[in-house]
């Protein structure tokens, strides 16, 4: 993931934490107290001391969200720390509310010169403290909406960071297995190319200016994604630097793409599957053909190759090197939208690979 994914993922995040926020601020803390303050409209002082109780208990929250867990809920700190904390929090907010409540409500109610004097202090002052036990419930029950907002943004903070490493990780890997990939590519061009030094040198020295092409685009030209036209390009390239060397008609080629020439596709799929027909199948005898095949088409890409197969070398039934970090890439890229088979009938080895949703590729950079 390069670093505009990462400034994004914290800006969702940042607005994620917001609107949860919000939310819960709104159906916790406001919403009843405006249900409460239409009901008892009429009651003296009522409404004043529910807000004050909501905003002491938005103040808990973001104490306890952001100072009190964050401090105390680690592993270098016992956990009667936050206990200990959260207790003096708790009779800190209670001591509050009973001042606002004595001097604010309760006092200016029993001056007999009082708009509204109160019949029964005592009656009041137990009304008062049963709802004190009802605020000490729900501030408790603040704090542990706290805790548990700030441990699920812990554990997005750590889901995200699992994300990121396992993307890293595959990025390394992809890296990894294009660069066997080249050297494997080069390899197997460079002795065809030696092959034909004694019998031709023009063709030779051809074919060297044509490879140092295709090594441009391997190196250089290559982003993470490329256009389905453009692969194939780089295919045919291949495909023309072999034939210098092999008898005419040997090599079958059907190419279709017009209907998805400019769709994206991951760049260096094909060429191991070709590589690999040439290396295994190039007897030198014009009867062994080399049949390669490239469809496009309603959005799946396919790739099959054909050719002979001697069955006492050491390649097994599942092809050799190339072919398997062909099926790694594969998965990487594009998981179960992707497949490679490979089967050996008689004395002919047929591999055949299939993108799907091709358009959908991962942004992943190999």
């Amino acid at each position: 993931m390069n670093h505009n994914n990462h400034i994004e993922g914290r800006k969702k995040a940042g607005v994620t934490k917001f609107l949860a926020h919000l939310i819960v601020i709104s159906m916790l803390f406001l919403l009843p107290e405006f249900i409460m303050t239409y009901a008892f409209s009429d009651r003296h002082g009522f409404q004043w001391m529910m807000y004050a109780k909501s905003f002491i208990c938005i103040i808990v929250f973001y104490i306890d969200y952001y100072i009190v867990i964050g401090k105390t809920l680690t592993p270098k700190v016992r956990v009667w720390h936050f206990i200990g904390y959260n207790l003096l929090i708790l009779v800190v907010a209670l001591g509050i509310s009973y001042l606002l409540w004595y001097f604010f409500t309760y006092l200016p109610r029993i001056d007999e010169s009082a708009v509204r004097p109160l019949r029964h202090p005592e009656k009041y002052r137990l009304m008062f403290m049963s709802s004190l036990v009802r605020d000490c419930m729900f501030i408790i029950m603040t704090m542990a909406l706290a805790v548990a907002l700030r441990l699920s943004d812990k554990w997005n903070a750590l889901e995200r960071r699992r994300r990121d490493l396992d993307d890293e990780q595959r990025a390394t890997e992809l890296r990894n297995l294009t660069s066997q990939l080249n050297t494997h590519f080069l390899f197997n061009t460079l002795n065809s190319i030696y092959a034909l030094i004694e019998i031709s040198p023009a063709q030779a020295q051809s074919a060297v200016h044509r490879l140092s092409q295709m090594l441009r685009y391997m190196l250089y030209e290559t982003p993470s994604t490329v256009t389905v036209r453009q692969e194939t390009d780089f295919t045919r390239n291949y495909i023309s630097l072999m034939e210098l060397r092999m008898p005419g008609g040997t090599i079958e080629c059907d190419i279709d793409i017009d209907s998805m020439a400019d769709a994206p596709i991951a760049p260096l799929l094909f060429i191991p599957l070709v590589e690999n027909a040439f290396k295994h199948g190039n007897t030198g005898r014009p009867e062994d053909k080399i049949k390669i095949s490239i469809i496009a088409r309603d959005g799946v890409v396919t790739c099959r190759t054909d050719n002979r197969f001697e069955s006492n070398t050491s390649v097994s039934r599942r092809g050799g090197i190339g072919i398997a970090n062909m099926r790694r890439r594969l998965l990487l890229l594009y998981g179960d939208d992707a497949s490679l088979t490979t089967t050996v009938r008689h004395d002919r080895f047929t591999a055949r690979m299939e993108i799907k949703k091709c358009l959908t590729i991962n942004d992943t950079k190999p």
